[in-house]
């Protein structure tokens, strides 16, 4: 009897230790639980919080105080992302990509082609101007030799184009203007109209080569080099069939991704064109941030090509037309030469060039006749 009594004694005073241990380890588990609630509810407060400031690497903000005050010493230029022999100092990369973006909102070509950045002062490509030739055979029959595809080997060097916006030094020591992102944008301005006129009429000197520099060929007669050109008589105005006369003359490999651009006078123009039942060929868009359609296909307008040689372009610029960028760009700082304004000279190095002649057509309504009004 004892013994039983022992036995029950220490199974009580185990269970009691066990029942104590469960407590203690749930009580922690509660408490753990509360706490990670309460972070959670911190870091839902948190990021419901307006973001005021966003933070700039060293290099950005370094750029910001060789923007505003120069290089005084040895020390600041350590702030700088980095010295370039030929003089000036490199943007930094946050500051590059921040130009970049003003570029392609700004640059109709560049927002449309295909952008390459490089590291070295050329591009080369190496391009089929015919396709290789193919052909059925039965199992046993004998096999002709088929040509093989033509290549033409297209180098796109790139070119040094400058902008030089200047600023007050008031304007500088104001800590409240972000000058960083002034600059960039300046830079982006000037540079822009520059670099979207040469896509379109640059000779290749000094310069990108642009897409209506090409020589003119009839439709249906293009061949490398060329590019095919729907002519409108002087004395005649552009109507529905010469407008579906150039969009049947781009291949289907080309139309996903086609698109018009023109100008400003050219597509008042062609909105008053109307087909044979009456209705107007231009569709207007019902988005404020789409473009309109033109027979389904959109309507880019491009003020930087002349009215004196207008022009109407219809194409897959992705696939016709190669941009290639720097990847690096310069500014130096000069507060002598513009009193009492601050001169930044920004340079920055594009090419450009036409890779497949069969993704463009035109419509040439220049009218040769017409003399400009005194």
């Amino acid at each position: 009897m004892t013994e039983i009594t022992t036995t029950l004694a220490e199974l009580n005073a185990s269970v009691k230790d066990f029942t104590t241990e469960q407590q203690t380890k749930i009580a922690q588990v509660e408490d753990t639980l509360c706490k990670t609630a309460e972070r959670l509810n911190q870091v839902e407060v948190a990021l419901k919080r307006p973001q005021m400031v966003m933070a700039k690497s060293d290099s950005f903000d370094g750029f910001g105080q060789f923007v505003r005050k120069g290089i005084d010493d040895i020390s600041a230029k350590a702030m700088i992302s980095s010295n370039d022999s030929s003089g000036g100092y490199l943007i930094p990369s946050s500051a590059v990509q921040l130009i970049n973006q003003h570029l392609q909102s700004r640059s109709t070509i560049r927002r449309l082609a295909a952008v390459t950045t490089i590291t070295h002062d050329a591009m080369d490509m190496l391009i089929e101007k015919t396709e290789p030739d193919v052909g059925w055979v039965a199992e046993t029959a004998a096999r002709d030799e088929t040509s093989t595809p033509e290549l033409v080997k297209v180098s796109i060097p790139v070119h040094e184009v400058y902008a030089k916006p200047k600023v007050s030094q008031r304007m500088l020591d104001d800590a409240a203007v972000n000058v960083e992102s002034w600059l960039a944008e300046r830079i982006a301005d000037k540079i822009a109209k520059t670099e979207n006129q040469a896509f379109l009429y640059g000779d290749g000197t000094a310069k990108p080569k642009g897409i209506l520099s090409y020589p003119a060929a009839d439709i249906g007669k293009g061949e490398w080099g060329n590019i095919e050109t729907l002519t409108i008589a002087a004395d005649k105005d552009i109507t529905a069939e010469d407008l579906i006369d150039v969009f049947y003359a781009m291949k289907s490999e080309y139309l996903e991704g086609a698109c018009w651009i023109m100008s400003r006078r050219a597509a008042a123009l062609i909105r008053k064109i109307k087909d044979g039942n009456d209705m107007y060929v231009w569709q207007s868009s019902l988005a404020a941030d789409q473009p309109n359609l033109l027979m389904g296909y959109p309507v880019h307008l491009c003020d930087d090509i002349e009215t004196s040689k207008e022009k109407i372009i219809f194409a897959n610029i992705a696939k016709a037309y190669q941009i290639v960028d720097r990847s690096s760009m310069n500014v130096l700082r000069d507060p002598f030469s513009a009193k009492p304004y601050v001169e930044f000279y920004a340079t920055k190095r594009v090419g450009g060039d036409v890779v497949n002649f069969n993704a463009i057509k035109i419509v040439d309504v220049t009218k040769e006749n017409e003399t400009p009004q005194e």
